[in-house]
């Protein structure tokens, strides 16, 4: 019996030989390892399914828990142009993200790990981590790729 996980990948392998996902994606592109996105009470959301060429992100799918496809996204300039598309690592390898967060960590607090979400709402995909100071303030920070921020409904609060 195949897992949730299973079923995403193999659901997403399927658009990509129907032609669902044919904006210029060739055979160099393999479907990664379908990652769950969360909703902030801890509930699943969806699944980040990324398109990988080598060591880049391609693109991604994203589908329901019920595997009902909600977004493609690519990040090609052009067709079958894997050069300026994002290091695969940014968006999924949990040391790089978390050392990302640890950069806006103030003196004493203590980080959660990493938990695929989004920024308010499920358009915006980000790694979430709470930062928690001594005193027991919680302030959310987002990884994005590269690009690392708070929360500004958290700002100021811890």
């Amino acid at each position: 019996m195949q897992s949730n996980r299973e079923n995403a990948r193999s659901k997403t392998e399927a658009l990509l030989r129907e032609g669902f996902l044919s904006s210029g994606i060739d055979e160099r592109v393999q479907v990664g390892e379908p990652l769950a996105v969360m909703f902030p009470n801890g509930a699943q959301h969806s699944w980040f399914v990324p398109l990988v060429a080598g060591e880049r992100l391609v693109g991604f799918a994203q589908l329901l828990t019920s595997l009902v496809p909600l977004r493609v996204s690519s990040f090609q300039r052009h067709p079958q142009d894997y050069d300026h598309c994002p290091d695969l690592a940014d968006w999924i390898d949990l040391e790089r993200i978390a050392a990302r967060a640890a950069s806006l960590a103030r003196q004493g607090e203590r980080l959660s790990a990493p938990t695929l979400s989004f920024d308010g709402n499920p358009d915006r995909l980000a790694w979430r981590v709470e930062a928690k100071s001594s005193s027991g303030k919680t302030r959310r920070l987002f990884v994005a790729g590269t690009a690392v921020y708070e929360d500004r409904g958290t700002q100021g609060l811890g």
